[in-house]
């Protein structure tokens, strides 16, 4: 009997029902082994060496795939075909090889990109040996993020805050996000007016267009002013269609589902997080549901491809049908290990069978793109309208008319109700015939700023700086909200304070680890290892022998002092006179004198009061219990605000701080609605929680019905 090796127990038990009765198949249940979560792990006088070390938890694993190596004939190592799986299956090999003197035990590698009978058989038909080039890759990765965020995070723990965490991708990351706020507080908007005016058709139908242009030049209104002058300009002129301008356009389909597209796709149709869309899509692939989910490559197998214009033309019609199948190609520089694009691995397993509604979703969303993406170009006629004024204004409106399908066809006969094609269809209309104006609606405007990013915008920029890879981004998502470097508002990411100094600390003294071409450089060089083009060793002594230096330096040279520093506020001292600033403490922001140590002087900010409803301040918040002439005083903690007895040390006593917002519940409507925190998100929930589970991620107010069944899923 062989022993075969997979990663999970559901891949185990999807892989068993593919194999003969002949094969004993058992889980690592992922890394079996790790550098250690204590200390360095990396020998940086020999070559870089890794310490690696088994956890205990897996211990027990360890034992029971040893017993079984000894019974097997040979050992099958079927991990995922990436880098990360490469690796398992080599700390597998190196753990399970026979000891000097016993029976060597014969390994075997097996790759497959999908879980199905013909794909399995062959891979275990053709075993092959370990790539080491693939390992070494992943360990020049594990190695280099090890020594950054080992020897940076403790001088950030020194100079800003414990518990901070740098990487090459995180720091990156949250450099963007930075920057994208820096942009936002810099934009001054501008206003400025739109006016709409509903025509009436000599047949009675309605047209909306547009204020465009005025003696055919663009008109801009950016004040009320403006706007109720043309208004009244508007208001007895005449009308006529000065032109209808009519064109066909083809629609393509889009590329099949790379790892990145998924994600994002995941996110701007259902809102899911990177890391939901991840968890989801690896189930599904150890269920057998669709090839392997890490992937840079938009092409599908010919031979699936074959069978994908089969259901098509049986499912469709034959004018569905490209002539030719259609060729993607892959515009990523470095698109990794696995051959396909993200696809069902059998189109006859519908999205309705599956039950998670997680595992759902995206699944709809892959089976759906694969099949859009071999069909014919949608076709439709573009109309554009063009409406004349007496007075030389001049009105537009676009719209179009569906004349075929195509590929859009697939989301009506699966029954998604997405929206996401909507056509605005016009009336019909001839030239130089008169229209009645029914209406003019004018609407202020303000330019916005440039958006904060999302899980889909912040993965899409990672990806053309060409930072990170497949398996990357969502760990590195979950990263920065864990490190509380930033926090999500609605779907967006909001950086904290704490993201400011060590952007500007990393920026200004250890520029290459948040330099964007840098890091995609680095990638490169990782690529290239896995390539057989560069040796592993090199590529980290070129990046640590500088980097130690300048570590060294900063070490000595920076203050914590000024490196918190958030700016000078427009208070001075009460006790010496000079100016207070802003610092970052150990839980957030508050004023300082600027002439400490030599003044200790330091308040909390107005945001950290609590003020009651007449915008007093609270100070007092009753007796302590458990001590005489102790009172409850607010604490401000890791986790929010707290009450804690004034006596403490010598009285420990706290309770919970209910921050109020002077709201009944909208539900049981005897509990007050209180801020709360999930995972760095603010919500807003029932006091009388758990008697009452009404919550909210918009704060309400008494007239607001505004319910989420848990602010916690993200």
């Amino acid at each position: 009997m062989k022993l075969v090796i997979v990663e999970s127990p559901t891949k185990a038990k999807t892989l068993s029902a593919l194999l003969e009765k002949s094969y004993d198949i058992k889980a690592s249940m992922g890394h079996i082994r790790d550098l250690p979560k204590s200390g360095l792990g990396v020998d940086v006088e020999h070559d870089f060496t890794p310490e690696y070390v088994v956890s205990p938890k897996n211990k027990k694993v360890l034992t029971d795939l040893k017993k079984s190596a000894k019974e097997a004939e040979a050992v099958v190592l079927a991990t995922d075909p990436d880098r990360e799986g490469e690796a398992i299956a080599w700390h597998l090999q190196e753990l399970l090889s026979s000891k000097k003197g016993s029976t060597p035990v014969n390994f075997e590698r097996v790759v497959f990109h999908e879980l199905t009978k013909s794909a399995v058989t062959e891979a275990f038909s053709h075993p092959g040996e370990l790539d080491m080039h693939l390992v070494d890759a992943q360990q020049a990765r594990r190695i280099l993020d090890r020594l950054v965020g080992y020897k940076l995070s403790p001088l950030l723990w020194k100079k800003v805050r414990y518990g901070l965490s740098a990487g090459r991708v995180q720091s990156v990351a949250v450099r963007l996000v930075v920057e994208r706020e820096r942009e936002r507080d810099a934009f001054v908007p501008e206003e400025y007016w739109n006016i709409d005016g509903l025509f009436k058709t000599a047949k009675g139908e309605k047209l909306l267009a547009a204020l465009d242009k005025k003696d055919g030049r663009k008109l801009e209104v950016k004040n009320e002013e403006q706007a109720k002058g043309i208004e009244a300009d508007l208001n007895d002129d005449q009308f006529e269609v000065a032109e209808v301008k009519k064109s066909e356009r083809k629609r393509n389909p889009y590329a099949p589902y790379k790892t990145s597209t998924l994600q994002q796709g995941a996110v701007n149709v259902y809102g899911m997080s990177a890391r939901k869309t991840m968890s989801a899509a690896q189930k599904l692939f150890e269920k057998g549901f669709i090839t392997y989910h890490r992937t840079d490559s938009i092409s599908l197998a010919a031979g699936f491809v074959e069978y994908l214009r089969t259901h098509i033309k049986r499912e469709y019609g034959a004018k569905y049908l490209p002539e030719k199948p259609v060729m993607y190609k892959t515009k990523s520089k470095s698109a990794q290990e696995a051959h396909e694009a993200i696809r069902p691995t059998d189109l006859r397993r519908m999205p309705q069978e599956i039950k998670s509604a997680d595992e759902k979703k995206v699944y709809s969303l892959i089976y759906r793109r694969t099949i859009e993406s071999q069909m014919t170009a949608a076709i439709y006629d573009q109309t554009q309208i063009k409406v004349m004024s007496g007075k030389k204004y001049e009105f537009k409106a676009s719209g179009s008319v569906i004349k075929f399908d195509g590929w859009l066809k697939v989301a009506d006969k699966l029954g998604f109700n997405d929206n996401e094609n909507g056509i605005e269809v016009l009336p019909e209309v001839k030239e130089k015939e008169p229209l009645d104006l029914e209406h003019l609606d004018l609407a202020q405007k303000f330019t916005q700023p440039p958006g904060r990013y999302t899980d889909a915008t912040l993965i899409k920029k990672l990806e053309e700086l060409g930072i990170g890879r497949p398996s990357t981004y969502a760990p590195t998502i979950s990263t920065i909200i864990a490190r509380k470097y930033v926090t999500r508002e609605a779907r967006s990411f909001k950086p904290e304070d704490v993201a400011y100094v060590v952007t500007d600390l990393l920026v200004e003294h250890f520029p290459n680890i948040v330099d964007y071409q840098f890091t995609a450089e680095m990638e490169e060089d990782l690529d290239k290892i896995a390539d057989e083009k560069r040796d592993w060793v090199p590529v980290i002594r070129e990046f640590y022998e500088p980097f130690e230096k300048i570590l060294a330096e900063k070490d000595q040279e920076l203050s914590k002092k000024d490196v918190t520093n958030l700016g000078e506020s427009d208070e001075n001292c009460p006790d010496c006179g000079h100016k207070l600033v802003y610092k970052l403490g150990k839980y957030g922001k508050f004023l300082s004198c600027s002439n400490y140590p030599e003044c200790t002087y330091a308040k909390p900010l107005e945001e950290n009061k609590v003020m009651d409803e007449h915008g007093e301040e609270i100070t007092e918040f009753g007796k302590c219990p458990n001590c005489e002439n102790g009172t409850f005083v607010l604490k401000q903690g890791r986790f929010g605000k707290f009450l804690a007895c004034n006596n403490y040390p010598k009285c420990k006593t706290t309770k919970p701080f209910l921050d109020k917002i002077g709201v009944k519940c909208l539900k049981c409507g005897e509990g007050d609605v209180i801020v709360k925190k999930a995972k760095g998100k603010t919500f807003y929930g029932c006091s009388r929680y758990p008697d009452c589970d009404w919550s909210s991620w918009t704060k309400p107010s008494s007239s607001t019905e505004d319910d989420i069944s848990d602010p916690e899923t993200e």
